[in-house]
């Protein structure tokens, strides 16, 4: 067993806390990404889903997951002899994976095939060799690789393709026939195809290097799949407009060719109907889309639905045709745009499938249909509906209609993925598609079909953004891009009236997030117009019949000058100990915006009242919010995340005031945090019941954080979810399942959580020191640590007079005014309101426990106060050029006077004598350049290293010095 396995089954033993237990969606539009599994024990598909192989017993409803790539799988095959699936993915770190079908155990894997990974694979007969195209940018040159997977060295060979073909090869097949030397020296031949041409290749067992030649194709041809045809040296190729090519070496030598190079020999009409019958014209052209060779036949898949099977003359032999696979209302449904075919892996036919004989093809077509009638194994089709249906090739014998129905496998996601959410207390997750529909899916029971949610009768048609089950479970809010929230009955199956967020906004902005209150009696939208919305379900004041509830407007408020990244609701307590929900927004304007909710009986017509709008970020973006446990602080504390992978913890005190309680370190694998999730809020109130945070970075990762936060790196977890970006996460009320969804992959994964297990991975028996010193450069023997104390005992010294000759005892304290030049002395230089933070989480830390307030900190508590605030990733350059691009009006350039300024007016504002004194410091010759620029300023006034290698930021390095250059010297 290779030692990836190894690998593979240690890492799922890590990650045993966070299971992938079912994804739901395929990508029904991949080239040969479905594979019939089923013989004579079994009843099996292979499909992939992102990042996913797929293993899916249809006759017991039951999924087997083939984990370990990184990337969205892009190109799949299948062996029936050796009974092993190939996958490989295309992108950074890819991986070509053979797996065994019985077992779903990989039994090799090859990293790096290509540079950015497969576009298509093919593998032999006998499942000993493989075939592969890289993956590359539609302007970049290909490569075709040869494997022989079992050998010690795989890779046999590897040719790049000529530039001189000019189009990209999309697709690639074996020949499973070709000739042998009389040495039994093997030659193996397999072609590949473009949109305009076909490139045949051959390859000598040892030789130095690949043959190829491609003959020229009507330039009005778009091609699709070629494959080659048994025991002759016909070829064919599919295209677009109906017709085969068909290929075969030509005995009469032409200018442009050899003698055993194959070239044209016919186009045959398959599909086109310009020449057909009237009848068949009022069907229309089908494209050609997949070819297959399944025993005597040529098998075709066609745009128009259609499966036919050819002999190999091209004459017809059988076909499935206008096949019913259901009925939607008065709509008969029928197989859709063919994107896979393929065979049961069955022998009982075996002596019923040999290839025609020599003898055979001279008979005449008649005798030829009695002694060889149509029969072939059972197949599945997938059309582009996202439908998976299983055709018996005995239905072709059938004359009534009702037997001729396909049966339907699997009926999946069609369009890519918009929002999902769970609903309480039912195992049913909802979630809506760019297609405008919204679908409801029991994930207990499973069912292979999706129930669209829609009323009897309507064609309403929402363009939703976001969607949200109330806690309660009762109502299904559904936001749209022209401002209306749409609201679903789940009790009665019914629409209710739509909720216009802004009557007097003509503009109708695109609602973008929406959330309720724990109560379900209220909930909260932001919009593109950077304004937040609340609904109440209440008696509607204008009424005059107050009889039965209703959702109503609340109130709006549009104080965020940036998009609002967050809304979240929190339950405190008001003067009379009465419960006060509040409403808190966060924006790419960094400020925290807080805003009561008034009871109707204070202003029935206004219940929103704004009471404060703090900045709460000065160097970064906020990205999401939550409100903390209650029970864990004892006191009303928010959750924030921002861009530079900080969690913090904001108190709301009594006289409106905001301060920030801690700043933690957060999760820094798969980029900052863009959504969080409390895993278990229905039991938030149990005081011994440990508490955990779901979240979600924008692409790939997924993870848990346990509370009460700290910056722990122990106490997270994060794993690839998905191969490129998270658009949703949601979860039961229990925690024990969160869903996520990757919107483009069609993707809903659904992912069962052990919190037992999650407590074994979360524990250590390393202290806080060793934990948080392992997290500096160098870890605990490092220089950074070394420095680190040294500042920290220079800081004793000083806080007991250092200009002294006599003994000091010091106590391993220092005053927390000590913080700010102890942080700057370790190259991190914190602004004035970061130090106040700072000063805040010691002094208050245990203001709750004891009523007293912590004047000095000893140097653990130091050291996890540097880990946490510290920015993870250093100014780079770049940033700092970007910064002078703002400020200059996107020259790079700005005027010293503009730039001193600037430090008068903005920000945490400097008066003359402060930055006198600065700049005298940097440059005590006071030799000030006239403009401010890129170089002069890192290197000539900071005395900044060279912060990025990157040949990118080098050219804008000497871009500006030179624009400067020339400023000074006009």
């Amino acid at each position: 067993m290779s030692e990836y396995h190894d690998e593979f089954q240690e890492d799922q033993q890590k990650l045993n806390a966070l299971n992938l237990s079912w994804t739901l969606g395929f990508n029904y539009k991949m080239v040969n990404g479905v594979h019939n599994l089923t013989n004579d024990s079994r009843k099996e598909i292979f499909y992939a889903t992102a990042h996913t192989g797929v293993i899916f017993d249809y006759g017991n409803n039951q999924q087997r997951l083939l984990q370990g790539h990184c990337n969205k799988i892009s190109c799949t095959a299948y062996c029936k002899e050796l009974d092993i699936i190939v996958t490989a993915d295309a992108g950074p770190d890819s991986m070509l994976v053979i797996w065994d079908a019985k077992t779903g155990v990989p039994r090799r894997t090859i990293f790096e095939p290509h540079a950015n990974g497969v576009q298509a694979v093919d593998i032999s007969e006998n499942g000993q060799y493989l075939v592969t195209l890289s993956k590359e940018e539609p302007d970049k040159i290909q490569s075709i690789s040869f494997w022989d997977w079992q050998s010690q060295d795989p890779r046999l060979r590897t040719t790049v393709l000529d530039d001189k073909l000019k189009d990209y090869q999309y697709y690639v097949t074996i020949n499973n026939n070709a000739e042998q030397k009389q040495n039994q020296q093997q030659i193996f031949e397999f072609a590949t195809t473009g949109k305009k041409r076909v490139v045949f290749w051959s390859w000598e067992y040892g030789a130095a290097g690949f043959e190829y030649y491609s003959p020229e194709v009507q330039k009005n041809k778009v091609l699709t799949q070629t494959v080659f045809i048994p025991k002759n040296k016909n070829v064919v190729t599919g295209t677009l407009d109906g017709y085969i090519i068909v290929w075969d070496v030509s005995l009469i030598i032409e200018e442009y060719g050899q003698p055993d190079e194959r070239r044209v020999i016919k186009i045959v009409n398959l599909m086109n109907v310009a020449n057909k019958s009237e009848t068949q014209q009022k069907k229309g052209n089908a494209q050609i889309l997949l070819l297959r060779v399944q025993g005597r036949y040529l098998v075709v898949g066609a745009s128009n639905g259609s499966i036919r099977f050819y002999d190999f003359k091209f004459r017809i032999r059988a076909w499935f045709e206008d096949v019913v696979i259901g009925q939607n209302g008065l709509n008969i449904q029928c197989i859709g745009s063919i994107t896979n075919l393929s065979f049961a892996n069955e022998s009982v036919f075996q002596e019923d499938f040999e290839t025609e004989s020599d003898e055979e093809k001279d008979k005449d077509e008649q005798s030829q249909k009695k002694s060889k009638p149509f029969l072939c194994q059972d197949f599945i089709v997938v059309d582009d509906k996202a439908n998976v249906i299983l055709l018996k090739s005995s239905q072709f014998q059938e004359i009534e209609k009702e037997k001729k129905k396909g049966t339907v496998i699997m009926s999946s996601i069609v369009s890519p993925i918009i929002s999902i959410s769970v609903r309480p207390n039912v195992p049913v997750v909802a979630f809506s598609c760019e297609d405008n529909k919204i679908y409801e899916w029991n994930f207990y029971e499973k069912h292979n079909k999706l129930k669209e949610i829609k009323e009897k009768g309507s064609e309403l048609q929402i363009q939703s953004t976001f969607i949200e089950y109330s806690p309660d479970g009762n109502y299904l809010a559904v936001c749209s891009k022209n401002g209306i929230v749409h609201m679903y009955d789940c009790r009665e199956e019914k629409w209710l009236k739509n909720l216009l967020v802004s009557e007097t906004d003509k503009t109708k902005p695109k609602i973008t997030y929406l959330t309720f209150s724990i109560d379900s009696k209220y909930f909260a939208t932001i919009d593109e117009s950077y304004a937040v919305s609340v609904f109440n379900f209440d008696f509607d004041p204008n009424s005059q019949l107050k009889q039965q509830k209703e959702w109503i407007f609340a109130g709006k408020y549009r104080v965020h000058h940036g998009p609002i990244k967050s809304v979240a609701f929190g339950e405190t307590l008001d003067e009379k100990n009465q419960v006060q929900l509040k409403v808190f927004t966060i924006g790419e304007d960094m400020k925290l915006a807080v805003y009561d909710v008034l009871d109707p009986t204070q202003d029935p017509y206004n219940r929103v009242k704004l009471r404060s709008v703090v900045t709460i970020e000065q160097e970064c973006l906020p990205s999401a919010c939550i409100w903390y446990p209650i029970n864990l602080q004892r006191e009303d504390v928010l959750l924030t995340t921002n861009s530079e992978f900080k969690l913090k913890l904001w108190t709301v005190l009594k006289d409106l005031r905001i301060i920030c309680k801690k700043t933690c370190l957060g999760p820094t694998f798969g980029g900052h945090i863009k959504r969080l999730l409390l895993l278990n809020p229905s039991d938030m109130k149990n005081e011994y019941q440990d508490k955990y945070l779901a979240y979600s970075t924008g692409e790939k990762v997924v993870g848990i954080i346990k509370l009460p936060l700290d910056g722990n790196p122990n106490k997270t977890m994060g794993l690839i979810a998905h191969p490129e970006k998270i658009v949703d996460l949601s979860s039961t009320q229990d925690g024990k399942l969160f869903f996520t969804s990757g919107g483009d992959d069609f993707a809903i994964n659904i992912w069962s959580v052990d919190f037992a297990a999650l407590e074994d991975n979360f524990q250590t028996q390393d202290t806080e020191y060793e934990i948080f010193s392992n997290l500096l450069d160098g870890g605990p023997e490092g220089q950074t640590l070394r420095d680190l104390k040294d500042f920290f005992y220079y800081s004793q010294i000083r806080s007991k007079d250092e200009h002294t000759t006599k003994a000091r005892k010091l106590d391993g304290l220092v005053p927390l005014t000590a913080i700010a030049d102890m942080m700057r002395s370790m190259g991190y230089f914190p602004t004035n309101q970061e130090i106040e933070n700072m000063i805040n989480e010691i002094k208050f830390s245990k203001y709750l426990e004891t009523g007293e307030q912590i004047s000095e900190l000893e140097i653990n508590t130091f050291l996890k106060l540097y880990v946490n605030h510290k920015p993870v990733n250093g100014v780079t350059k770049g940033q700092i050029y970007d910064a002078l691009k703002t400020l200059s009006g996107d020259t790079g350039v700005i005027a010293w006077d503009q730039f001193t300024e600037l430090l008068k007016t903005k920000g945490e504002k400097l008066d003359e004598q402060e930055i006198e004194y600065y700049l005298e410091s940097l440059m005590p010759n006071k030799n000030y350049p006239q403009q401010l620029h890129l170089n002069n300023l890192c290197d000539e006034l900071l005395g900044f290293e060279d912060m990025d290698g990157t040949q990118e930021q080098q050219e804008q390095q000497e871009e500006v010095q030179d624009d400067g250059s020339e400023d000074e010297q006009q």
